[in-house]
C-alpha cells in the first residue's frame, strides 16, 4: 500500500504542474490527466544513470490530442527537474473515441 500512496502522490504533483502550465499558456482542454507507471526506467542525467518512474500525460481538446511541441517540451522538462522520483514523461497520442 505504501507504493500506491507514493504513486498517487507523484501523480498529484505532476497533475498540479500540468494544470499550472496549461493556465500559464492559455491552452484549452477538455481532459488533462497524469498517471505514474508502477515500474522504473533507466535515464541519464549528466554522467549518471537514474532509475525512476515514468509519468504519462493525457491531454485532449474536443476529442483530439493537444499537440503543442513547445508546451510539451516545457512541461516535460519542468516535471523531470522538479520531481526527482521521475525521469521520463510520455504522451498519449491518440484520438479520443466518444
Amino acid at each position: 500500500m505504501e507504493n500506491l500512496n507514493e504513486l498517487t502522490n507523484l501523480a498529484q504533483r505532476v497533475d498540479a504542474i500540468l494544470k499550472e502550465e496549461l493556465r500559464k499558456q492559455s491552452i484549452s482542454y477538455d481532459m488533462a490527466e497524469a498517471r505514474i507507471y508502477d515500474l522504473k526506467t533507466v535515464g541519464v542525467q549528466g554522467d549518471n544513470r537514474t532509475y525512476a518512474y515514468p509519468a504519462e500525460i493525457t491531454l485532449y481538446y474536443q476529442g483530439n490530442f493537444v499537440w503543442n511541441p513547445l508546451f510539451l517540451q516545457t512541461l516535460s522538462t519542468r516535471i523531470t527537474n522538479e520531481i526527482k522520483e521521475l525521469n521520463r514523461v510520455v504522451y498519449v497520442l491518440a484520438t479520443k473515441k466518444s
